[in-house]
């Protein structure tokens, strides 16, 4: 099987050797839908997380707009998932593919009632709002499971070596939050537990203020997900069957060589049972208790002649000593000061 080196420059700041098989790969078309609708969502989410009520504030319709945007992201990115399926023939891509297709779409109809709504066209009622809702949780399970399926493709293809790259949950995870946030609103709606109040702010009721911060917290902790799952997702494809040759093997190789490195460092040398224990250790004896030969002597730099006049005192018990004594009369501690 001929194989054909072409280097290529990602994103990933370090160059590597495109492997190009005749097998099963993907195409930079493919590689380039998926990316990009990945990139376009993520920045639509960040602007709605940080300005997304700013804008609202201005208009109900420029936030239907970067919505509506949203989910024809989404559609892109289906088609980029369908294209892989046909490129590979794996069914995980198939199921993402409709999935991801169907959970954009479905929310059109909810924009239009919105829009139509804002517009005074048609009143708005609590029909409409559960509709929306309703229309809102189909897509986000929709979305949920389809990023399930994506999440088994990308373990699949870091099984066969083609990324470095495994599957996560911050997508399913992000989607199955915004569920939980828009089901409780749809069991409580914000109309009936928020209020203007005598100076024109918007307030909630004392008694649901609890439930406003989790509602809220869970939509932030949802965004979050969503953003971070789609930054990983672009970054999976843009790797996808760009790694270079030998890759997984050189870094196997670096994991055992600093693996021996950790376990030399960590080897130190064990002192023995009984010095760990205590054991086998002699009770120091006593100056008073010693022998001639046990006395161990200190030599001292200075000579005792130049102790002649001068008084010395044990260091034990503070008598003064004799200019030649070996030992003091005293403790019987020996003369430091004079050298045998």
């Amino acid at each position: 099987m001929s194989e054909e080196i072409k280097p290529q420059f990602m994103d990933e700041e370090f160059a590597v050797a495109e492997i190009v098989d005749s097998g099963k790969k993907i195409s930079q078309r493919t590689r380039k839908i998926v990316t990009w609708a990945a990139l376009l969502i993520v920045i639509i989410k960040a602007v709605g997380m940080f300005i997304g009520p700013y804008i609202q504030s201005i208009s109900i319709l420029l936030s239907i707009a970067l919505l509506t945007i949203s989910d024809l992201a989404l559609i892109g990115l289906a088609t980029g998932f369908f294209l892989f399926y046909k490129e590979e023939e794996n069914i995980n891509l198939l199921y993402s593919s409709i999935l991801v297709f169907f959970g954009g779409i479905i929310n059109i109809p909810g924009y239009i009632i919105g829009g139509l709504t804002e517009t005074q066209i048609i009143l708005i009622s609590e029909t409409n709002i559960l509709i929306i809702n309703i229309l809102s949780i189909i897509s986000l399970v929709s979305l949920c499971a389809a990023f399930v399926f994506m999440k088994q493709t990308l373990d699949g293809f870091r099984k066969e070596k083609r990324n470095i790259f495994k599957g996560q949950l911050s997508l399913p995870l992000g989607y199955f939050l915004h569920v939980v946030y828009v089901v409780m609103y749809t069991i409580v709606p914000l109309d009936s537990i928020s209020y203007i109040d005598s100076e024109g702010n918007f307030a909630i009721l004392e008694e649901f203020v609890t439930f406003y911060n989790v509602a809220r917290y869970i939509d932030l902790a949802a965004v979050v997900m969503v953003v971070w799952g789609f930054w990983y997702l672009r970054r999976a494809y843009v790797i996808l069957d760009k790694l270079p040759e030998g890759f997984f093997e050189k870094q196997e190789a670096q994991k055992s060589a600093f693996a021996q490195q950790r376990a030399q460092r960590s080897q130190k040398p064990q002192k023995p049972a009984q010095s760990m224990l205590g054991l086998g250790r002699q009770r120091p004896i006593p100056p008073s208790e010693r022998k001639e030969d046990e006395i161990d002597y200190k030599p001292t730099i200075i000579p005792p002649e130049e102790f002649r006049g001068k008084k010395m005192f044990c260091v034990k018990c503070g008598l003064e000593l004799e200019h030649d004594a070996v030992y003091c009369a005293n403790c019987g501690e020996p003369n430091p000061y004079i050298k045998r």
